[in-house]
Parts: structure tokens; C-alpha cells; sequence
């Protein structure tokens, strides 16, 4: 008896002392792994409403009936008024031409008479725009190169640029007219037929 009794004891001991496989792969499956925190969303500030908001302008010049002048011009605001850059081709070389803003934004007659007259919101006299007591619609003339292109770098006094006052040139038209401007025939500074014209938009 007692050596039977120490035979079961040395077995119970050496079996209860190991674990078997799939004991082992149980208890590891059970082992919950540390979850992972997820990554941080940057997110993209957006820029304020004014930035997001079109500063500048343009206008495309397209030549009227029985001419072949055109050209963009690009329009910013300025301390001064509104700057206008931009190069303008097909005009005579050498030739001298008035360039003036008008009070339609309307390009659709064949002579541009649709454009209307000089925009003048302020109902001044027409005159030189490098001097005070003009109405808004005026530029220093334009004079063309010997290749027929004139660059156009000037500041229009008096004018704003989308502020939706009284003198916005928004939604008004440039116009290029065939001979220079005399700054004192009223109201248009007698510079004849128009050549060219573009709305601002």
C-alpha cells in the first residue's frame, strides 16, 4: 500500500507541475493588448472671409469693327486710386492714343458706343489726370512702340476698386480711343473713334 500510494503521489506531481500547449495558448490569447491611441487630426486653419475674397480686376480689350487692337489689363487697388499694368498691341508704332475709363460696362456695339460716356461720378470737367479738378475717367495717354504695343503702368485717381461706392469702376469698360486726348475739349477731350474696349470684371 504504501508503495502504490507514493507511485500516484510521484505521478500527480510530475503531471500537475507542467502545463500543456493549449493551455498555455489560451491563457496568451487572453492577454489584452495596450490599444493604441490614434494619431492626432491636424486640420488646416482656414484663411479670414477678405483672404478668401478677389482683391484685383481685369479687363479684356478686344478691338471694335475695322480694327485689330487688343490686350489685358490687370487692376489692383492703390493709395491713389486704382493701378492699372497691362500691354496693349496692334496700335500704329509710334502712335498716341487717349485711354479712358467709361460708365457702361457694355462692349457689345460694333463702335463701342455701348460702353457710354466717360465715367464721371463726381460730374467734374474732363481735363488732365495729373492735375486736380478732372472728372474720373481719365488716364495719361498711351503712345505705342515701334513694334505697335504700348505698356500700360498708371494709377487711376479717384476710383476704388470693389467697394461697391459710387466710384467703383467695377463693372464699368476701358475703352482706347484712335488719337491722343487734348485734355480740354469737353467732355471727351476729342480723341476720336473707339478702337478698343474691355469690361472690368
Amino acid at each position: 500500500m504504501r508503495l502504490i500510494f507514493a507511485a500516484s503521489l510521484l505521478v500527480c506531481v510530475a503531471g500537475c507541475g507542467q502545463r500543456s500547449p493549449e493551455s498555455a495558448d489560451s491563457a496568451s490569447s487572453q492577454v489584452t493588448p495596450a490599444a493604441s491611441e490614434p494619431a492626432p487630426v491636424t486640420e488646416t486653419p482656414m484663411p479670414p472671409p477678405e483672404a478668401q475674397s478677389p482683391v484685383g480686376a481685369m479687363a479684356e480689350l478686344k478691338a471694335t469693327q475695322g480694327n485689330g487692337v487688343s490686350g489685358t489689363l490687370m487692376l489692383a487697388p492703390d493709395a491713389g486710386g486704382v493701378h492699372i499694368t497691362g500691354s496693349i498691341k496692334g496700335l500704329p508704332p509710334g502712335s498716341t492714343h487717349g485711354f479712358h475709363v467709361h460708365e457702361n460696362g457694355d462692349c457689345s456695339a460694333p463702335d463701342a458706343s455701348s460702353a457710354g460716356g466717360h465715367f464721371n461720378p463726381s460730374n467734374e470737367q474732363h481735363g488732365n489726370p495729373e492735375s486736380g479738378g478732372h472728372h474720373r475717367d481719365g488716364m495719361p495717354n498711351i503712345t505705342a512702340d515701334a513694334e505697335g504695343t504700348a505698356e500700360l503702368d498708371a494709377v487711376v485717381s479717384g476710383v476704388t476698386l470693389r467697394t461697391q461706392e459710387a466710384n467703383d469702376v467695377v463693372g464699368k469698360s476701358i475703352v482706347i480711343h484712335e488719337k491722343a486726348d487734348d485734355y480740354k475739349t469737353q467732355p471727351s477731350g476729342d480723341s476720336g473713334k473707339r478702337i478698343a474696349c474691355g469690361i472690368i470684371k
